[in-house]
């Protein structure tokens, strides 16, 4: 991972105790940092508790900014975004504190690493909605919220993705989450659709909203499901790209560039139904919710499926995936398991009921990719996947991590209030069934 140095000229603030004199007073000399390629913060301390204010000039105030624009705590707190261009920047942040005010100069050098070796560190907030608090299953632990993310993590870096994500400190006020990662919502529904829940018209929940240029927000709630027998466990917003950066298969607009928070929910949509269903080495469980969640994210950041819901008609926009029709495979493997049932086996291979045929070739598969859905090891990204992850990462205004454009930010006073962003694309997942099979063998 790929360090480089920060340099703040002034770093550390404070008002002085021992003088009659009023205001900002500053330190001797210049200190310098060396921060690690993720979104990082830096503290202006100050030596008594009096009232201040902050802000950042236009040269910095899309990387470098305060979490807070006022208070009365000993410090102050700016949200520092890496720079990853190969140009340096500088800009100034303003302290005002006894009627007077002192500026700090800050800056960063040009990124001159491999940036396929930058590893992208990306806050997340659960948004956990519940009826009940009572309710564990409702009401997620945070253990369990914790548990989830480190097992995502291992499969990203198993892949070397180069993505880490990690829990959000802060709140949209700027205040350190109680509970970090996790905004708790009590609510009045048991189950919701999510399919409305994300729905480009539905402003219900909107304001369950981090600003979406630093966070990934993930909705946990119970779904409303049309099957006794089956349910879908997840559901996502796909990224839009800007039209200087476009992307196969995914809308280009230029709308979302100065907005960091829309009148309509964004993110991933976890079934709660799922929230602890883990695996284990004796049976195959559809339900895995650390594959849901790797899943989703990966549609978060621009994967499609890899199968066809319209028979071979369509695919992933990655050539070195496979493709295999999603109606068919699905009818194989009903007649598999109707067969297997009436012969009385108890044990079934993953070959068996992760086989598929590759539209392309014609040729039998195992099925291993994080994108695929159902009977699949549920353990793979390829090159290509990895490729369009990094796209999105460098160039989608609305998914956090450090830019190669400068988009805004902050987007205090750049809430949507129209749909005129007209972003309708969602990623439907198929339903799962309920029950785990007695899978023996990856062969």
């Amino acid at each position: 991972m790929r360090k480089w140095l920060v340099c703040l000229t002034i770093a550390t603030l404070f008002v002085g105790c021992k003088s009659d004199e009023q205001g900002v007073q500053v330190t001797d000399g210049q200190l310098s940092f060396t921060w690690n390629a993720d979104v990082c913060e830096q503290e202006i301390r100050l030596t008594n508790s009096g009232s201040w204010q902050v802000s950042s000039d236009a040269n910095c105030r899309n990387w470098c900014y305060p979490v807070r624009s006022s208070g009365d705590e000993a410090t102050i707190t700016l949200w520092v975004s890496p720079n990853i261009t190969d140009k340096p920047r500088s800009g100034k942040v303003t302290v005002i504190s006894g009627g007077k005010s002192q500026e700090i100069s800050v800056s960063q050098p040009a990124f001159t690493g491999n940036l396929d070796d930058y590893v992208y560190h990306l806050p997340v907030v659960f948004h956990v909605m519940y009826n009940d608090a009572s309710n564990d299953t409702l009401n997620v632990k945070e253990s369990q919220l914790k548990k989830i993310l480190e097992g995502v993590n291992k499969l990203y870096a198993a892949n070397k993705m180069n993505i880490v994500f990690e829990m959000a400190k802060y709140d949209k006020e700027g205040k350190k989450l109680k509970e970090p990662g996790i905004i708790r919502h009590e609510v009045k529904f048991k189950e919701y659709d999510p399919g409305k829940f994300l729905d480009h018209t539905n402003e219900e929940f909107s304001d369950y909203q981090l600003n979406l240029k630093k966070n990934i927000n993930i909705y946990v709630f119970r779904f409303k499901q049309s099957s006794k027998e089956s349910t879908t466990m997840g559901i996502t917003t796909l990224p839009v790209v800007s039209k200087a950066h476009p992307l196969d298969s995914l809308l280009a607009t230029d709308a979302a560039n100065d907005y960091a928070y829309l009148n309509q929910s964004w993110g991933v949509c976890i079934n709660n139904a799922g929230i602890y269903e883990w695996q284990d080495n004796k049976s195959y469980n559809p339900r895995y919710v650390v594959a849901t969640m790797a899943h989703e994210l990966g549609h978060y950041l621009g994967l499609l499926h890899t199968f066809s819901n319209d028979e071979c008609n369509n695919d992933d926009a990655c050539d070195d995936t496979h493709i295999s029709d999603y109606d068919n495979y699905m009818a194989y493997v009903a007649k598999l398991l109707d067969d297997i049932i009436a012969s009385g086996r108890k044990d079934i291979s993953m070959k068996e009921v992760a086989t598929r045929i590759d539209c392309k070739t014609n040729e039998e598969f195992l099925a291993d990719n994080i994108l695929d859905y159902t009977y699949t090891t549920n353990e793979k990204f390829t090159a290509q996947q990895r490729a369009r992850t990094r796209h999105i990462l460098k160039y989608a205004p609305l998914v956090p991590g450090p830019k190669l454009v400068d988009y805004n930010t902050t987007g205090k006073t750049m809430r949507a209030v129209s749909t005129s962003l007209d972003i309708k694309k969602i990623t439907p997942c198929p339903e799962v069934p309920f029950r785990q099979l007695p899978v023996v063998g990856a062969k």
